[in-house]
C-alpha cells in the first residue's frame, strides 16, 4: 500500500474514511457482549446455524 497523494483529495478522503472503519470495528469488539450469538445462514444450502459473536 503507497502513501494517499496529498494534493488528492479523494486519497484522504479514503484514508479519513478506512480510519473511520478500523475505528468503529475496534469500539465494536471492545464493546461485544460475550454471550452474544449470531445466525449464519448457508448461502448453498439455506441451512441456518448459530454461534458465538466473534
Amino acid at each position: 500500500m503507497t502513501d494517499p497523494n496529498p494534493t488528492d483529495p479523494s486519497a484522504a478522503d479514503e484514508l479519513d474514511d478506512a480510519v473511520d472503519a478500523a475505528e468503529q470495528h475496534q469500539r465494536a469488539e471492545h464493546e461485544a457482549d460475550p454471550d452474544e450469538h449470531v445466525v449464519i445462514r448457508d448461502p448453498q444450502t439455506g441451512e441456518t446455524t448459530e454461534e458465538p459473536a466473534q
